[in-house]
């Protein structure tokens, strides 16, 4: 950790450019970061550089040269590996995307320790209003849990129509219900706690053209004991993103793409809604704290709050959901047990 004045942005599709406008707005207003971009395709660089003035590398050897000392990796999920690795080995500060695949988090914990830098795995709804309050309002509020349940209806069609066939979300490896379920348990994690096991059903119940399961549903053993239910759907037009936790003090109702929270509280003489913001008027400002956090946390500023092996164990539920879609019990979580290349190929 230490003085960041170069970052190497790896990758400029939706969440690259995102980061790069979030990035320059840093720049902008403190002065205090260069950018460059690491893209092979050439249309990318070129719009890269005519919307945020930066150079753009077509290969790692020409990047690296440029001196980074930080960098972003906003590749595909199943691309995130090699440029960890490189982070790595150049004892550069990273942050990845989030992931289907976590790299083994005790190589990376060795990393950070040998080599002092910052290993950064993306926790987007660690800070997004909605879930911020909620993890409160579980915890100061709801009493004891007992249980949660969350659906995620995913318009799968929806994502990227105009990137076509080449978009990873339309491979069945990085499939958007597939990708969504280790998203979401991010912010579930943060708010209800860790599963430490899993029986799960994966399948297919819409007509998707796409060659993709569309249907994760995953019953949780949580570490506290209490039960937690996950069903990440992308079959369906309409979005939803809403779920319900039982307490020993009532239950409390979410609604994380409204930015609403009911708390139906009794045993607090609690009965109201909070409004937080819809996800559409928070979602940009949630992507420019994490990446801003991940700045300050490599310049000595602050900690990072989410760690590989934390994102190990949300990786490793999704397989254990999916090894016991195949299995037919229910599957121990491991962080260092990620998930085969396709939902059905485990043994």
């Amino acid at each position: 950790m230490g003085e960041i004045s170069k970052v190497l942005q790896i990758g400029s599709g939706s969440m690259g450019t995102r980061r790069l406008r979030d990035l320059s707005a840093r720049r902008d207003a403190r002065g205090d970061v260069q950018l460059a971009l690491l893209e092979a395709r050439d249309d990318r660089r070129e719009a890269a550089a005519n919307r945020f003035g930066i150079p753009g590398f077509a290969t790692p050897e020409e990047a690296l040269a440029w001196g980074p000392d930080a960098i972003v990796i906003s590749t595909p999920p199943d691309a995130h590996a090699p440029y960890v690795e490189l982070a790595m080995q150049q004892g550069l500060s990273f942050f990845s995307e989030a992931d289907i695949w976590t790299y083994d988090y005790t190589v990376v914990e060795r990393a950070v320790r040998e080599k002092g830098i910052v290993a950064a795995p993306s926790c987007t709804f660690y800070f997004l209003p909605v879930v911020q309050r909620l993890h409160d309002v579980v915890r100061e509020d709801l009493g004891k849990l007992h249980a949660y349940a969350m659906c995620l209806s995913v318009d799968a069609p929806g994502w990227h129509p105009g990137e076509g066939a080449e978009y990873y979300a339309r491979r069945r490896s990085t499939a958007p219900g597939r990708e969504m379920v280790p998203f979401e348990l991010i912010g579930l994690g943060y708010v209800f706690g860790e599963p430490r096991a899993v029986s799960g059903t994966v399948g297919r119940r819409g007509g998707l053209t796409m060659d993709s399961e569309d249907t994760w549903c995953l019953q949780m053993e949580l570490e506290s004991g209490a039960t937690g239910q996950l069903a990440v759907l992308m079959a369906s037009p309409q979005t939803v993103r809403q779920g319900i936790a039982v307490g020993s003090n009532g239950i409390v109702e979410f609604d994380l793409a409204a930015g609403s929270i009911v708390r139906r509280l009794p045993g607090r003489g609690i009965d109201d809604t909070l409004q937080c913001g819809t996800i559409a008027e928070r979602l940009e400002a949630t992507y420019a704290a994490e990446i801003n956090t991940f700045l300050d946390a490599a310049q000595g500023k602050c900690d990072w709050p989410f760690s590989y092996r934390q994102s190990g164990m949300l990786t490793g539920t999704l397989a254990a959901a999916e090894r016991s879609a195949v299995s037919g019990r229910t599957e121990p979580v491991d962080p260092l047990k990620p998930p085969a290349l396709l939902p059905d190929q485990y043994r």
